[in-house]
């Protein structure tokens, strides 16, 4: 076979437009970045590493950094920041020492107030706040109510029984005999509680969903529940056609299965942005179908987002990026993947894997230059590709040594994003699939005793988990 074969395969499909285009972009010194939280036109980034940052969006499509914030515990360690929310000139943030408060009134120089009292030992998630409640997501421990009249010292008032609350969503009721409604992301349940007038909680249904739920949002008398693999939910709250559809028992409308894991969502133009991982989708419910209208692969982990007029605020493991949608005038690259991992090869031989190049927009993808900047990939001819059409591009690896990186890049007159590449690696020091695994032998320490030897497992399969318990 020689090493320079050439595939060229041309696939037509009729896809639809992916009309979000990128305006800029940021690498903070906030790493393993969780949430994403806009008020007014201050953005607000939490970092599990590196601290909190505050960007001036004044100027949608730009990110003006302003300061960031790093936060210590009460313990005098470092507390790992996680979803945050703002009501006024403060933040609440969740850690994994407890429950922080930041003053924004001068994001410039935002003032760490410290961890609330009482909420060290608990680990907490998602949260939102209703009027002057604050209500924190606490895993087995339920959902957390404080009452944050005097902001810098929340009063804990109750905790809402679940089995593991990973989100909540407070929603002013319809109905006078109570005062907000209560939703939580409990494990695989939506349940949905009340706090009545009289000031007593009840929890009135719990939805089975087959899979975690991860994020709630409402809009337009419209519930939408994200559910990780299992993509978005969407019901009717109002009476709907001949329904009786309530907030306390809403209507099942439809589900679209996105791409990869539906972890964050959050609403717009009566439309719906979610951080699914690997990309963006927007969605929208129409025509009595919930279906997919745009997305952006980011090219990194999307945690999650927030959105301000049409402008999705992309939260990504280390960026922060920011999309516009609507139409895209000119052409509109995109790639299916940006990274090209090969299992292992053996030297002398080869693999092959697929890459799709996509022009989603109005006007033909002209490429300028495609190429490898490691000879031992070898990818096929990338022709120019017309509106609506995509290339599927074979890549194809040549071992002839171990640790082979690189990446296939693509220079085009594409306007927002005039290259892009796509990284390649294979046979790199480490794990590659198809690899003999090395044996070892480690000591039981949970659930059995003695030692655990991987050469006596075989016909068996292992899965190894590798985790920071901190």
């Amino acid at each position: 076979m020689s090493k320079y074969r050439i595939i060229i395969t041309l696939l037509i499909s009729f896809l639809i437009p992916k009309n979000l285009t990128l305006h800029d972009f940021d690498n903070p010194s906030a790493t393993h970045i969780l949430d994403v939280e806009i008020t007014n036109n201050l953005l607000i980034v939490s970092g599990m590493l590196g601290g909190i940052e505050f960007y001036d969006i004044s100027d949608r499509e730009v990110l003006n950094h302003l300061s960031t914030l790093q936060i210590s515990g009460g313990g005098g360690g470092g507390s790992k920041p996680n979803c945050i929310i703002t009501s006024g000139n403060y933040a609440y943030i969740t850690t994994n020492q407890g429950l922080g408060i930041i003053n924004i009134s001068n994001p410039s120089n935002p003032q760490y107030l410290g961890i609330v009292s009482g909420t060290n030992g608990f680990i907490l998630e998602n949260l939102d706040i209703y009027n002057n409640v604050l209500a924190v997501s606490a895993h087995e421990d339920g959902v957390l109510f404080f009452d944050i009249s005097d902001p810098e010292n929340p009063d804990y008032f109750y905790t809402f029984q679940t089995s593991n609350a990973w989100a909540v969503k407070l929603e002013e009721s319809q109905v006078d005999i109570y005062e907000f409604i209560i939703y939580v992301a409990d494990a695989a349940y939506l349940t949905i509680g009340v706090y009545t007038s009289g000031g007593s909680f009840n929890i009135l249904e719990n939805i089975y969903l087959e899979s975690a739920v991860k994020d709630i949002v409402t809009d337009n008398d419209l519930l939408y529940v994200a559910i990780g693999t299992n993509g978005v939910n969407v019901y009717q709250t109002t009476n709907y056609d001949e329904y009786v559809c309530t907030q306390v028992d809403p209507c099942f409308l439809d589900n679209y299965n996105t791409s990869v894991l539906a972890n964050r969502i959050e609403p717009f133009e009566s439309k719906l942005a979610v951080s699914d991982w690997d990309d963006i989708e927007i969605l929208e419910y129409s025509s009595e179908e919930l279906g997919l209208i745009g997305y952006k692969n980011t090219t990194r982990r999307t945690m999650a987002l927030a959105t301000k007029e049409n402008y999705i605020y992309s939260g990504e493991w280390a960026s922060v990026q920011i999309f516009e949608y609507g139409e895209i005038d000119g052409p509109d690259i995109d790639l299916d993947v940006y990274e090209l991992n090969f299992p292992f090869v053996e030297n002398g031989e080869s693999y092959v894997l697929p890459l799709n190049v996509e022009n989603n927009g109005s006007e033909t993808l002209e490429i300028y230059d495609a190429y490898t900047t490691n000879d031992e990939f070898i990818p096929s001819i990338l022709n120019d590709i017309l509106p609506g059409e995509h290339q599927e591009i074979l890549v194809e690896y040549y071992a002839d040594n171990n640790n082979a990186s690189g990446s296939y890049r693509i220079l085009t007159n594409d306007q927002d994003q005039n290259e892009v590449f796509c990284e390649t690696n294979g046979n790199i020091n480490g794990a590659n699939v198809g690899e003999e695994a090395p044996n070892f032998n480690l000591e039981v320490i949970g659930n059995g005793l003695g030692t655990f030897n991987l050469s006596e497992q075989i016909g068996s399969v292992v899965v190894i988990a590798f985790f920071a318990p901190n």
